[in-house]
């Protein structure tokens, strides 16, 4: 598929109307979103999810510290070799992006982050069971999506917080305007 056709269908999607964000404590969710500004989150992720994420990449090695593939089928260019990090499921459909991408950067695109609280388990491959675990520094530095809060009232804060997004929970910030990120 060519990159038109990836980015019209992300225009689709855009366009779909997102599910409301859950009621949750207003101090904590307050605290949250603070934490959420100064932690670094929104390096990659937007407070405003009303905002379509840039489609841009992020290397594998960012999001993945742990990642180390190997080649399981070279390919001609301009495709990408076909590669896989053993024992690891969270890198298992980078083929298909990486084929699509015909010869863009190993990654991941950046998603959205709404109905949260529904959600079973976290990251595309299921292997989180709550955001309390996806935030706790536990789970190491090498695994997917290593970006942590290792203070526990500071997880519980952002994990009440990260439910109530939607594409109406745009607040302002201090100087009056919109987030941007």
């Amino acid at each position: 598929m060519d990159n038109g056709k990836l980015l019209d269908l992300n225009a689709y999607q855009v366009s779909l109307q997102a599910p409301a964000g859950e009621k949750v404590d207003a101090q904590s969710a307050s605290r949250g979103r603070q934490l959420f500004r100064t932690a670094g989150c929104t390096s990659c992720h937007n407070v405003d999810q009303s905002k379509p994420v840039p489609s841009f990449i992020v290397a594998m090695k960012e999001v993945f510290p742990g990642d180390n593939p190997v080649v399981l089928a070279q390919r001609d260019p301009p495709l990408n070799p076909i590669e896989d990090t053993p024992g690891f499921f969270f890198d298992d459909k980078m083929a298909v992006v990486n084929a699509s991408l015909r010869g863009g950067i190993r990654g991941i695109a950046l998603p959205l982050l709404l109905d949260l609280a529904r959600k079973p388990a976290f990251l595309h491959d299921k292997t989180v069971p709550s955001l309390d675990n996806l935030l706790d520094p536990v789970r190491g530095p090498g695994v997917p999506h290593p970006f942590y809060l290792s203070d526990a009232k500071e997880r519980a804060d952002m994990v009440g917080f990260l439910p109530s997004l939607g594409t109406s929970s745009g607040m302002s910030n201090d100087t009056g305007k919109e987030d941007s990120h």
